[in-house]
């Protein structure tokens, strides 16, 4: 009830509104004066002005905005079995494509946010789309030095020989420092194998999510690299499911189990509830682009 109550005091200061309260069943209130927000399933944001506002879409934008990362304070226990098991099914749905597909792992991500909506990979909590990213200019930081980072990771700090090949260059060493041990943290219980796969995947996921900085997931994207390859279909505009292996591979095997699964993942995607993740660090409201 205080994160609700806080967060209507910061929707209400940050649309410039007289007043906002949360609802449930009933009618929803109309007028020139009104913006309407939806709070999950079934609640809603109602915000009331003293007068009607010169731009009322852009106020429904901005409140949207608002709401998004905050919709799981509205969901019930029963909700949230049931979300549990959308993402249980999609996540299956993709380990069965990537047994079809000789894959390494089989994933969905969108180009946007940091939310991994879907994994046949282990997860570990924090694991996201931005850990990958991390991690994986953290290994292209250190590959000429020799380091292995998935056993520092493993370990939470850099051995001595990857602090040796740094020289005299302390201020790096502490940032590496720092890095290795704020991603073991969230993983702490993997092993240096389990951590050179994530590391393979963070890196397959990471140059397929540069196809995609333009706003728009790229319907076709392949990839073959020393260590990994990449093999990408994108759907509903945003969204992208990547089939990760090991190092080169067939483009038709991919290709051919990855469309027939497609419609499936995608209808199982789009049913997982629109949640953002909390924003890292301090607790303030991430505004999306």
């Amino acid at each position: 009830m205080d994160e609700l109550l806080k967060l209507l005091e910061v929707v209400r200061r940050e649309l410039g509104a007289d007043d906002s309260r949360a609802e449930i069943g009933g009618r929803e209130p109309t007028g020139d004066r009104v913006v309407v927000g939806r709070l999950g399933e079934g609640w809603r944001v109602v915000v009331t002005f003293d007068a009607p506002p010169p731009d009322p879409t852009a106020k429904k934008a901005k409140l949207d905005t608002l709401l998004a990362p905050f919709a799981e304070l509205a969901r019930t226990p029963e909700t949230a079995a049931g979300s549990a098991e959308k993402q249980l099914a999609l996540d299956a749905e993709l380990d069965a494509l990537a047994e079809r597909a000789g894959a390494r792992a089989a994933l969905v991500f969108d180009e946007g946010s940091p939310v991994l909506w879907g994994c046949s990979a282990p997860r570990a909590k924090g694991w996201d789309i931005v850990a990958m990213e991390e991690a994986h200019r953290l290994v292209e930081a250190v590959t000429d030095t020799g380091a292995d980072p998935s056993a520092w990771l493993a370990r939470g700090a850099p051995d001595d020989a990857t602090l040796a090949a740094l020289g005299p260059d302390e201020t790096m060493a502490r940032r590496w420092t720092h890095r290795a041990r704020r991603l073991h943290e969230l993983a702490p219980t993997w092993t240096a194998a389990e951590w050179a796969e994530a590391l393979q995947i963070a890196a397959a996921v990471s140059h397929a999510r540069n196809e995609c900085r333009q706003g728009e997931a790229p319907e076709r994207y392949v990839a073959h690299e020393d260590g990994w390859g990449v093999f990408v279909r994108g759907f509903a505009q945003i969204y992208m499911v990547a089939l990760i292996y090991d190092g080169p591979y067939s483009e038709l095997h991919a290709e051919g189990p990855a469309l027939r699964a497609l419609p499936h993942i995608e209808n199982l995607t789009l049913a997982l509830p629109p949640v953002e993740p909390p924003p890292r660090g301090a607790k303030v409201i991430a505004l999306r682009r």
